[in-house]
Parts: structure tokens; C-alpha cells; sequence
């Protein structure tokens, strides 16, 4: 076999390994490492001892873990508002109204907006005294809302933050949808007689259809993992408002339970992963 040969068949390789070793060290020997403390007894006194699938039984039998994983499945509701919002921006702007780039911009600041800085500003809204909502329903003579305090409002006020949060960068990708829909298409719609409604409900949201269902897994991959929203926004509420994620940290690193913790890190990977590998066989059945 030629050097030459030799060389142009370990190329790839070559070029792969950079980004293999990325992804070895920070995510396949953390991901492998937690796995393994997940089967340990494991705190902040104590180092790893085997204890097998202990903390997973312990897991499944605590009444804690299934409402924050039912309150997580529930933040699932952001993804159609999400998907709502984003869709009509998108049309907003494509409109080419007067000052389209200035509205662009002004959709896409939340984006670019941090996390926390966004919940601060949120929670200061939501505050159920000199909050700026509760104002404007006082004015409007409605009771207050503590929208920091009581279900369902502990997590639709999370949801808030991750709505205005993502539908800019949503936006985007849904006005590239728009902007690749041939004018023709439009037209030949028009000629028919068919109206604005009717061009977008048959022409321009079929061709939208594979980025709806991109926007859709996306979003909802991020909603089931939130952590800063709700961290932020409604600290120090009982257990029974929180999600799945935030539960992570309390036994981690308020509790200092890492076995605990990791235990329920994978449960959550496995559940998210399965999630993702779903949405992806509907995606690929739909396309064929």
C-alpha cells in the first residue's frame, strides 16, 4: 500500500479528531462518569460506595420525583404559544411594514437578552405587590394575581420568561422559511382567487411544515430541561410547583445528595433522549 494512500484513508480522521476529543471530554466521560455516581452512594461527606440501583428505586418510590415530572410535562404547553408567536412575528415581518428592520431587531433583543437578567426583570413585573401586571389588573379593577406564589401561576410565569426568552430566535428561522417559499406559488394562488388567509393556510404553511416541525422538537427539548427560568423567576417555592431539572440542583448542591442527583440527571437524559429519538422517527415517517 502507497504512503500516499495510507495518508488519504487516515485524512478523515485527522480532521474528525479535534472535535471528537471535545465531545470525549466534556460530554461522553461526564455523561459516563454520572452514570456511574447515579449507582453509588455519594454526598458531600461520604465518597462513592456501590449500592447498584438503589437510588433509582428510591427515585420511583418518592411521591417528589413524578409531580416535578409531571410539572415538567406540563411546560410542554410553551411550545405551541411558542410556535403561535413566533409564526406571527415572522409574518409581521415579512410583511414589510415601515420599519421592518427596527421591529426585526426589536423581536430578535430578547435572544440576545442572558437568562437570569431576563427572570430578574420578569419577576419584578410579576411581583404580586408594585409588579407592573398586577398594577394594570388593579386598574382594570381585577383581583391580583401571585404569580409567584400559586399554581398553576409558579409555572406560567416561568413560561413567560421563556416565551418572550425564545420566540425572536424562533423567528428566524421560520421568516428563512418564508422568504424560500417561491413567489410563484403565491401568485398562482392569487390567480385562483384565493386571498391572503387562504394563500397562507394552503400555499405558505405546507411549505413550512418541515421548520413548524423542527421549531416544535427544538422548543420542546428546551422546555422539558429548563432550569433558569424557573430558578430565577420563583425561587423558593414548594417542591410540588418546581420541574424535574431544578430538582437536580436541590439535591446536588443543597442537599449535597450527588448520588441522588445523578440518579435522577440520567433518569431525566433517558426520558429526553427517548423524546428526541420519537419526534425524529415521526419527522423521518412524515417524510417519507
Amino acid at each position: 500500500m502507497s504512503r500516499s494512500l495510507r495518508h488519504s484513508r487516515l485524512a478523515p480522521y485527522i480532521y474528525l479528531l479535534p472535535a471528537v476529543t471535545v465531545l470525549a471530554v466534556f460530554f461522553v466521560i461526564p455523561t459516563l462518569q454520572v452514570a456511574y455516581f447515579s449507582l453509588t452512594r455519594y454526598t458531600v461527606f461520604t465518597d462513592p460506595e456501590w449500592v447498584g440501583f438503589e437510588n433509582y428505586q428510591r427515585l420511583g418510590a418518592s411521591g417528589w420525583f413524578w409531580v416535578t415530572l409531571a410539572n415538567s410535562l406540563l411546560y410542554l404547553l410553551v411550545t405551541p404559544a411558542l410556535i403561535f408567536v413566533s409564526l406571527l412575528a415572522a409574518f409581521t415581518v415579512h410583511a414589510r411594514l415601515r420599519g421592518e428592520r427596527m421591529l426585526r431587531l426589536l423581536f430578535f433583543l430578547p435572544v440576545i437578552t442572558p437568562t437570569i437578567v431576563a427572570a430578574i426583570a420578569w419577576r419584578s413585573l410579576l411581583r404580586e405587590e408594585g409588579g407592573l401586571l398586577n398594577a394594570g389588573l388593579e386598574e382594570l379593577s381585577l383581583p391580583a394575581i401571585a404569580w409567584l406564589t400559586e399554581k398553576p401561576w409558579t409555572l406560567i410565569s416561568p413560561m413567560l420568561v421563556t416565551l418572550w426568552k425564545g420566540f425572536g430566535f424562533y423567528m428566524m428561522i421560520l421568516l428563512a422559511g418564508l422568504l424560500s417559499v417561491p413567489n410563484e406559488l403565491r401568485e398562482a394562488a392569487a390567480l385562483d382567487g384565493a386571498g391572503r388567509l387562504a394563500v397562507a393556510r394552503h400555499v405558505v404553511l405546507p411549505n413550512l411544515a418541515p421548520l413548524l416541525i423542527l421549531v416544535s422538537i427544538v422548543s420542546s427539548i428546551s422546555a422539558l430541561k429548563v432550569f433558569d427560568e424557573i430558578f430565577v423567576t420563583v425561587r423558593g417555592v414548594p417542591v410540588d410547583h418546581q420541574t424535574a431539572v431544578p430538582m437536580v440542583y436541590e439535591r446536588a448542591f443543597v442537599e449535597g445528595n450527588f448520588g441522588m442527583a445523578s440518579a435522577l440527571g440520567m433518569t431525566l437524559f433517558a426520558i429526553i433522549l427517548v423524546f428526541s429519538l420519537l419526534n425524529l422517527w415521526i419527522t423521518r415517517s412524515r417524510d417519507a
